[in-house]
């Protein structure tokens, strides 16, 4: 069965349009355009062989980037651990990410906002400043081979029946 003809012009000869969008009542158009947060200014133009399909290809499934013996479990990192890799002074740069822990030393000249960018959340928590510039980002996947261990909370010097049994 050939397909159904072409709608060709209206009856009243002409050619139907979109309306305007978003609608001139909208709160969108109301909101007025998107704010401008100094991101367009930083842009940065990462080395050949730093484009995110290279990272891809290097942290692939089988990769083990965290920087820690590859035999070694995932560890229990505290804020005090955290605090020293800073990436500073020979030490690899650790980030916290809801809980996670990644050495992001080899993602650094991948980061498409740059290694000083990357580095402001270096030694530390980085979970708000991560939802605040790129929510978006599957940081789980892209970062698995980095996965150090968890974030838990420094020891009050007391053991625990749980901390007995590990």
């Amino acid at each position: 069965m050939p397909p159904p003809p072409l709608p060709s012009l209206r009856p009243s000869g002409r050619i139907p349009s979109l309306n305007q969008f978003p609608a001139p009542n909208s709160p969108q158009r109301a909101r007025g355009p998107a704010p401008d947060r100094g991101l367009s200014a930083r842009k940065v133009v990462l080395t050949p062989g730093h484009s995110p399909l290279d990272w891809a290809r290097i942290s692939g499934p089988n990769a083990d980037l965290r920087g820690v013996a590859s035999s070694s479990p995932y560890l229990r990192v505290t804020p005090s651990m955290l605090k020293v890799q800073t990436g500073r002074k020979g030490t690899d740069a650790w980030m916290a990410i809801n809980g996670k822990v990644y050495n992001v030393t080899p993602y650094a000249k991948f980061h498409p906002g740059g290694v000083p960018e990357l580095m402001r959340g270096a030694g530390r928590d980085g979970t708000k400043l991560f939802g605040e510039i790129h929510p978006w980002v599957n940081y789980e996947t892209m970062l698995a081979a980095c996965l150090v261990g968890l974030l838990v909370d420094e020891p009050d010097g007391k053991e625990s029946e749980m901390d007995k049994m590990d």
